[in-house]
């Protein structure tokens, strides 16, 4: 059953792999030993056909490449969403009914979505997003981040940063996003001399540096 599985995966033909993925299933039925490994082939069969369905039903055969998993095809569908406002509202529903038909676990799918949304620009779909649970199940850390990344401007990177309630978790993204004043008031609350220290040798402000020589000298925050 492995070797026919692993055949199918080198195979170049569509009929062909198509072909040996059944025989290796086959095989695999026929023992309670190797049910996963049924499960599996099974699972990479259907993907086969649903990428294929996917291509034709936009056109693209750049969405959804054949061999690629569920997780690159997701993000593939996302991408595509950037460039195709028309079909975007289809493709987005396409990528929900995927990862729910290969029971892809809620928090990884978030993490994906987040990554492919802001990888590909959509952010307008990642704030939406991130509003549409009253509580987002991976937090807001990774929405956070992925603005920092994208270089977006101060409030929207703060909006997401807002929304975090660990204070170390909030200082260390407002140091990453170089939001020195909102690094320091979060030192502060914390009553964190070494953040603060940090805070000033990190900026260029003479400000905010002044205003951390005098948090230090006094000995308290």
């Amino acid at each position: 059953g492995l070797a026919i599985a692993r055949k199918a995966f080198e195979a170049d033909e569509r009929e062909r792999k198509a072909r040996l993925l059944s025989d290796a299933s086959g095989i695999f039925g026929q023992s309670k030993d190797t049910t996963f490994h049924k499960q599996c082939t099974d699972d990479y069969f259907e993907l086969l056909r649903d990428q294929e369905v996917l291509r034709n039903k936009y056109g693209n055969q750049n969405i959804a490449p054949e061999c690629s998993s569920v997780t690159s095809t997701m993000v593939s569908l996302i991408h595509h969403a950037a460039i195709d406002s028309q079909n975007a509202d289809r493709l987005l529903n396409d990528t929900e009914k995927l990862a729910k038909k290969f029971r892809i676990p809620e928090k990884r799918m978030w993490h994906v979505k987040v990554k492919a949304l802001s990888e590909s620009g959509q952010w307008s779909v990642l704030k939406s997003l991130s509003e549409s649970r009253a509580k987002s199940p991976i937090g807001y850390k990774a929405f956070a981040r992925a603005a920092i990344k994208g270089r977006r401007d101060a409030p929207e990177i703060i909006r997401y940063i807002d929304r975090i309630t660990q204070p170390e978790e909030k200082y260390d993204l407002y140091c990453e996003a170089q939001l020195w004043n909102r690094a320091l008031d979060e030192a502060t609350k914390m009553r964190d001399l070494r953040r603060v220290a940090n805070v000033r040798s990190l900026c260029n402000s003479a400000e905010i540096q002044a205003r951390c020589d005098n948090m230090l000298q006094s000995g308290g925050v």
